[in-house]
């Protein structure tokens, strides 16, 4: 099979950022695990957003600090109120409950728990900031340029980004340097007490060369999945971006791999590394939501109540969908990709528009923001407590609608049942 590569059609948003194309087929690559040669990819240097696939990079880190001897597979670690309270897929020990570093990994790993991630991470940085700025580190040395992380469990931020390209450089690197762990990508299900929680890569079950390694969904990504399979003493790994559900991402992934094991070795072909990314914050990722997640609860507005402390705001727009699209192109700038606070879209009073705001920011950085994105030419507009104050007194908040949120991270798009464990798993 030749490489393809298809540049993707770009559209011109009303913040001047670039957008990529909303498509029902996102960005795939295929490679020679062992020697880097690319044997096919599509757009696989176009931002995405990573979901699960975060992971790889939180075990990885976790790896270098086992091997470090900074924590051990036997090691009991704790669970906190903040691991606790993460959203679903997760496996749902109490906070105060403790759990192996070799369990907290096959949940991972296996069944995908973004409590866990956050377990791993401040045991393994003390606190998850240390951790994700860990994980960032990394990402720059491996020179995954389209890369950066906010979370270690790939729950939706607009400044968790990724590619096709970045994705398979890592999973290389863990595979390379750590053999040891490749059970972990290829296992059937963690046990969780009389539990058996099957691993989200059905690849695994369903094509007898597969052996990894790991699943990702939020709604704004769609169904991603990296695959590998090893046959005839050679290891081919596929990415698959963006699938509009996961028997599609199997799909493709199953006839990447078979194809690419039918193609003979070449030298003229180029290597992983020789591939590049979009500048990190140029494009913005499309959004999958309204394709893989019909069902979900359309996106509302942040309640002005909960703006706090001094922020910025990015201007009014007509509508919700315009101010996400500026806020997603903002943050991923260089001055929004590490500002500190909350994001989001606030409904401005009287149904005068929707506003892309950030709060919880101290008055000194509100003002360098500011400055740094006028210089931008970007629309910018320091927001006092005062004036939060003055919106939440004019707004009126809508109802809620009483419907469960979808469960980000895990691979069914229902919201996902509580389930309570006991406090302490060996």
């Amino acid at each position: 099979m030749a490489v393809k590569i298809r540049k993707p059609v770009i559209a011109l948003s009303l913040t001047g950022l670039l957008f990529a194309p909303m498509a029902h087929a996102g960005p795939t690559l295929l490679f020679d695990a062992a020697t880097g040669e690319v044997i096919s990819h599509d757009r696989a240097g176009e931002p995405w957003y990573p979901a699960s696939l975060s992971k790889l990079m939180t075990a990885y880190v976790v790896f270098k600090k086992i091997k470090a001897g900074n924590l051990r597979l036997d090691q009991k670690i704790l669970v906190s109120p903040l691991a606790a309270s993460q959203q679903p897929s997760k496996i749902g020990i109490l906070a105060g409950g403790t759990i192996s570093v070799d369990l907290a990994l096959q949940s991972l790993l296996v069944y995908s728990a973004n409590d866990m991630a956050y377990v791993l991470a401040e045991a393994a940085g003390g606190t998850v900031h240390n951790f994700v700025q860990d994980m960032n580190a990394t990402a720059l040395k491996l020179g995954l340029a389209a890369t950066h992380f906010v979370n270690p469990n790939g729950l939706f931020d607009p400044r968790q980004l990724t590619s096709a390209r970045d994705m398979g450089v890592l999973a290389a690197v863990v595979s390379s340097e750590f053999p040891e762990y490749r059970h972990y990508f290829s296992q059937s299900y963690v046990a969780m007490g009389k539990r058996k929680l099957m691993n989200h890569n059905s690849l695994i079950r369903e094509m007898p060369d597969a052996d990894g390694m790991k699943t990702g969904f939020v709604c704004n990504s769609g169904y991603n999945l990296v695959a590998s399979a090893s046959r005839d003493g050679r290891r081919l790994i596929a990415v698959v971006l963006g699938a509009e559900n996961s028997q599609g991402r199997s799909r493709v992934a199953r006839e990447l791999l078979n194809d690419g094991f039918l193609q003979s070795p070449s030298v003229t072909r180029p290597k992983l590394t020789q591939l590049s990314d979009d500048p990190l914050g140029a494009i913005v990722p499309a959004d999958m939501t309204s394709t893989v997640c019909k069902t979900k609860q359309a996106p509302s507005a942040v309640p002005s109540h909960e703006l706090a402390g001094w922020g910025i705001s990015f201007g009014n727009y007509d509508t919700y969908q315009m101010a996400d699209m500026a806020l997603r192109g903002r943050l991923i700038g260089p001055t929004g990709m590490d500002a500190p606070g909350d994001a989001g879209i606030v409904r401005m009073p009287n149904k005068t528009g929707f506003a892309a705001m950030m709060w919880n920011i101290d008055q000194s950085t509100s003002l360098a923001l500011c400055k740094d994105y006028r210089a931008q030419n970007a629309l910018c507009e320091v927001m006092t407590p005062e004036a939060f104050a003055q919106i939440a007194a004019l707004s009126v908040e809508p109802v809620e609608t009483g419907k469960k949120p979808v469960a980000q991270g895990s691979d069914d798009p229902k919201p996902a049942k509580k389930k309570r464990v006991k406090k302490k798993l060996n």
